[in-house]
């Protein structure tokens, strides 16, 4: 298999679906998330779209990464995503999206290959996009394609707290996180099915953890409206287990270089860091 390579700007889709507002509704009570601009059916979460878009990623990850063109990898895990809200989608209204193979490299925890998603209205509006990225662990590839956005945490930020958010994970947690979502990966679901890869029990779907931080953010850094919430990355760094409390952190970061207000987050549960360099774009 030597010489294969990753494939990049392969373009998969369309597909469609429409967004039920009770379906976005159940997205946020699956997140513990009681913002009335959700629950009222006015406003889609910010991180609700991955319901839509879970198996075109499953294919275009697949396709991006033909036999061979990653080399030693043992695992593969969901490192890292980074959210662009560019404009609202309405509930009731349909969705078109695409994906494509967008950015791969090698970094000291193994390759890293990048999906981007970009999802439209009615109106062919681009409304979301993400960049959902995969670490290889402890493979290799050929470097490939622009280099990702960087959400760096900026030390000084820690000195300018905004506000601290306690969520607890109930043990049927990742079961509604499932029905909402769609993402009914065994390891999340059962606690033997987790043993087989090392894990104590299940553990939380990453992109739960990733919309619960969207609630810190929001009621930190917005005041409660969703709509100002316009790019929100995360990297995934340990495991959130069932029946413990997640503890997020939230920072004012300052001004991005588009001139837009920060907020830098971290998310912790039972001594542990679960997602680091969280960083959040909003507009004033």
């Amino acid at each position: 298999m030597a010489g294969v390579s990753v494939k990049l700007g392969e373009r998969i889709g369309p597909q469609e679906r429409r967004i039920d507002p009770d379906w976005a509704m159940a997205y946020a009570l699956a997140t513990n998330d009681p913002n009335p601009a959700y629950l009222e059916g006015g406003v889609v979460p910010p991180v609700f779209t991955v319901s839509a878009i879970l198996p075109m990623y499953l294919e275009a990850n697949q396709a991006m990464t033909p036999p061979g063109s990653v080399t030693g990898a043992t695992g593969g895990v969901h490192g890292q995503h980074d959210l662009y809200l560019h404009k609202p989608l309405q509930p009731g209204s349909t969705v078109r999206f695409w994906a494509e193979g967008y950015s791969a490299s090698n970094t000291p925890a193994g390759a890293r290959v990048t999906v981007r998603i970009q999802l439209f209205d009615e109106a062919d509006d681009l409304c979301v996009e993400h960049f959902w990225t995969t670490i290889h662990i402890k493979g290799t590839l050929e470097p490939a394609g622009p280099p990702l956005a960087e959400h760096e945490f900026p030390a000084e930020a820690r000195q300018k707290p905004l506000g601290s958010l306690t969520l607890p994970i109930t043990g049927d947690q990742t079961y509604r996180y499932a029905g909402a979502s769609y993402d009914h990966a065994i390891i999340h679901m059962d606690d033997a099915a987790a043993q087989r890869i090392g894990m104590p029990r299940k553990f939380l779907q990453g992109l739960c953890t990733f919309a619960m931080c969207s609630q810190a953010v929001v009621k930190f850094g917005a005041g409660g409206d969703p709509l100002k919430l316009r790019r929100m990355a995360v990297r995934f760094s340990a495991p959130v287990f069932t029946r413990e409390e997640l503890v997020i952190d939230t920072f004012d970061g300052g001004r991005a270089e588009n001139g837009r207000r920060v907020v830098v987050f971290e998310a912790n549960s039972a001594g542990r860091t679960n997602i680091k360099h969280g960083w959040a774009e909003l507009d004033d």
